[in-house]
């Protein structure tokens, strides 16, 4: 027993096997798995058993009757064939084995190697068959790359279709094309006369597919319609098979004589005319500013999804088009790309010759960097170099605020130098946006101090809760002398003389360390302020204008 029949006999024996098990185990999993080659899906279990087996018996059959066209062997040739049928034939082949073996790579990987097995073997195809016309090989070709082209579109956009009942026109251009295609192969292989009848009514027998998918749907429900769908791509597969089988039947037929064949086959040049229109159709009309030329999306390509166009340094040069059609672009609006860049280009010219342009010098740059650069050479820069001058600028800047505040420091006394303690500190605040500067607990939360003050805001110099205290200094165009001072016991009674206000409260040390908050950019660290550990303590404010005194001494228990 030949391979072809042996393959086709065991696949049958198993396929069968698959669906008794089916029958004994009450689930049709196993005869799926053999005949379809992919796990079924949920609505499988839903279906009723019986029609979902016979499907399955059905597409057993018909893949057994399969594999016994695909394996068979070709017939031997008188003399070798040309370059051109060779390849055909590995192309052909090679397309039926991608077709055959399970694939769970990227929808985009399985477009792309599916044109690349079809699309040449379809250009060796109008090659090799003879008796047709230049003309129709041509209408051949262009409605043949319709449906390639359309499928690349799909996967190259990569976003999934949005669900409505309109189908996009160029899904339907491509269909039509792709139908044209097959009884054009068909009528140049009948005119080659090379082929069978088996192989032209295999060829044919694609078209009657979709229309028993379709009444099978109609009749039967659940399942049952994948596995008829299937069966009929099966008829596809053979086709391929079976064309590439019979390629050298035509030499064996000029061996043998046989009459001459009538004038070639002529297609009329309107025909010629519909197809190439299919073609751009299916490619969609240039109207939007993109330059995939395709109707797949608003932008027709991925766009910088920013306000403020990229800098020109951090594109490359091909890209710049790309991205000043992104910045420029405005949904809605159909001008084409052409008209846009010719505009940009334009505006260049004007601002090179002096006059003003309405664009942006940042967005003129993409198209015309070195006409920009010559009055703004800083929009040349790329990211990396302006955020390298940004933070030279901000170490300059904190720099000059360390100096000033040392110099701030240096000109504060203390303005109580008779009360002398080890642990005080004097340094300057500048109140850049009447914030105020604080006391607190080292270790504790005060988060909910801080929203208890705010929340009853007053005009209060001296406001506490809990473990913090703020103090609000007026607003004023120089800096504030504070001097903080920890005692251990109670300071000598009020003094108020020389000072605007004295104020006292109690603030709350559950930690034993009460300290200050830095003071802007003044390299001063003050002292704990809490010499008696946990506890409650006295803080007295004394404030004049440019001068603030505090005293934190343990309350008295």
């Amino acid at each position: 027993m030949r391979l072809h029949r042996l393959a086709a006999a065991a696949y049958f024996a198993i396929a069968l096997g698959s669906v008794v098990l089916g029958l004994v185990a009450g689930s049709a999993t196993p005869a799926w798995l053999v005949t379809m080659w992919y796990p079924p899906g949920e609505a499988v279990g839903g279906s009723p058993l019986l029609p979902v087996l016979g499907g399955l018996l059905l597409l057993g059959l018909v893949n057994a009757w399969m594999f016994w066209q695909v394996l068979r062997r070709p017939a031997p040739a008188g003399v070798p064939m040309g370059r051109a049928a060779r390849w055909l034939r590995v192309l052909l082949y090679a397309n039926v084995v991608w077709l055959l073996i399970p694939s769970y790579l990227p929808d985009l990987v399985e477009t792309v190697i599916g044109l690349a097995l079809w699309m040449p073997a379809l250009v060796l195809l109008t090659v090799v068959v003879t008796g047709s016309g230049r003309f129709f090989r041509l209408a051949l070709l262009l409605f043949g790359l319709a449906e390639p082209v359309s499928a690349g579109m799909d996967a190259l956009a990569g976003d999934p279709r949005p669900l409505t009942l309109m189908i996009p026109v160029h899904v339907v251009v491509a269909g039509v094309a792709a139908l044209v295609m097959m009884v054009m192969v068909l009528l140049a292989q009948r005119r080659d006369g090379r082929w069978s009848r088996g192989t032209l009514l295999a060829g044919a027998g694609t078209f009657a597919s979709p229309f028993l998918v379709e009444l099978v749907d109609a009749l039967t429900r659940g399942s049952t319609i994948e596995s008829i769908a299937e069966a009929m791509d099966v008829l596809y597969v053979v086709w391929l098979a079976r064309t590439a089988r019979e390629l050298n039947r035509e030499l064996n037929r000029e061996l043998n004589r046989e009459p001459r064949r009538p004038e070639p086959l002529r297609v009329p040049t309107a025909v010629t005319a519909v197809a190439a229109v299919a073609l751009l159709m299916v490619v969609g009309p240039e109207y939007a500013p993109r330059l995939t030329y395709t109707w797949r999306s608003e932008g027709g390509m991925d766009c910088w999804l920013r306000s403020t166009p990229p800098r020109v340094a951090d594109v490359p040069v091909h890209e710049r088009d790309r991205a000043y059609l992104c910045s420029v672009r405005k949904p809605g609006r159909e001008v084409s790309d052409q008209e846009l860049i010719g505009k940009g280009k334009a505006a260049c010219a004007r601002f090179a010759g002096g006059e003003p342009v309405r664009a942006r010098p940042a967005l003129l740059a993409l198209l015309c960097p070195e006409v920009i650069g010559r009055r703004h050479p800083e929009l040349l820069l790329s990211s990396a170099q302006v955020e390298r001058q940004r933070a030279e600028e901000r170490s300059r800047r904190r720099e000059q605020l360390r100096r000033e505040a040392r110099a701030e420091d240096a000109r504060c006394r203390d303005p109580w130098p008779a009360l002398r303690t080890r642990f005080q500190a004097t340094a300057s605040y500048y109140d850049w946006d009447g914030q105020p500067y604080g006391i607190y607990d080292a270790e504790a939360d005060t988060s909910g101090d801080a929203e208890t003050i705010w929340d009853a805001y007053s005009t209060e110099t001296l406001a506490v809760s809990g473990q913090l205290a703020l103090v609000f200094t007026p607003a004023q165009d120089w800096a504030t002398c504070v001097t903080a001072k920890a005692l251990r016991s109670a300071p000598p009674p009020l003094r108020r003389r020389g000072w605007d206000k004295v104020v006292e409260a109690d603030i709350v040390s559950g930690s034993g360390r009460l300290v200050m908050q830095t003071l802007s950019a003044s390299r001063v660290r003050f002292p704990d302020l809490a010499r008696g550990g946990p506890g409650r303590y006295r803080l007295r404010l004394y404030t004049r204008e440019g001068v603030d005194l505090i005293l934190v001494y343990p309350a008295r228990r």
